[in-house]
């Protein structure tokens, strides 16, 4: 059995992502006509902000793919840029965004569990 690329994983996540977002998106709430819309929930930034991070995770794995043997130096500085943006997008905003986010969902359902059982 064969393992599936790195490359070809990515580009179905990115893919789930934004079929997530355009079915959210579809969806008619109150909470979307208040201020602020979609965007006052961290769920939905945490959701804006992997999609765009796997968005250029396959832009960096097309473009390594492009320039695969090719000696320009250009290019290969600003494959380097992409990649360094996108370890940069990893650190600062899709990990801990993504952990903060799930953690407090955790919590916050485990709090009504523990309320519930107490009563």
């Amino acid at each position: 059995m064969a393992l599936i690329p790195c490359q070809v994983l990515r580009a179905a996540i990115l893919l789930s992502y934004l079929s997530v977002l355009c079915h959210y998106k579809a969806i008619e709430m109150p909470a979307h006509q208040t201020y602020g819309g979609s965007w006052k929930f961290l769920t939905f930034i945490d959701l804006v902000i992997q999609a765009v991070f796997f968005g250029i995770c396959v832009l960096c794995d097309l473009s390594s793919l492009l320039t695969k043997g090719s000696d320009n130096l250009e290019q290969e500085r600003q494959l380097k840029k992409l990649i360094s943006l996108r370890d940069w997008m990893m650190a600062v905003l899709a990990f801990p965004v993504g952990v903060v986010s799930r953690l407090l969902i955790y919590l916050l359902k485990l709090k009504i569990v523990l309320y519930i059982t107490l009563i």
